[in-house]
């Protein structure tokens, strides 16, 4: 899994960020770990125990919440036409 302790993933209209936050903090940005070009895909989400993504040959664990998230973020490349399934289509 992921080295780093926690991190933020920007994803905006012209890149996606990887922000490490420390050991001591999970909102405040110390530095960027990758900056990669908005056409890379996140996915696909591995839902076997816990969901978690590989962004640039290293997995990220991700809250059950965020999955449709990510996979908002790659419809918006892969198939911009179709919505993603709502993991948790009873909230």
């Amino acid at each position: 899994m992921s080295v780093q302790s926690s991190v933020l993933v920007v994803v905006s209209r012209e890149a996606i960020t990887v922000l490490s936050t420390g050991f001591w903090s999970t909102k405040v940005p110390k530095s960027v770990v990758a900056r990669l070009p908005r056409n890379t895909v996140l996915g696909p989400v591995g839902t076997q125990a816990t969901p978690y993504f590989s962004l640039d040959g290293v997995d990220y664990e991700i809250d059950d919440e965020y999955v449709a998230v990510v996979n908002a973020a790659d419809a918006e490349i892969t198939s911009p036409q179709d919505l993603p399934q709502d993991p948790l289509p009873d909230l």
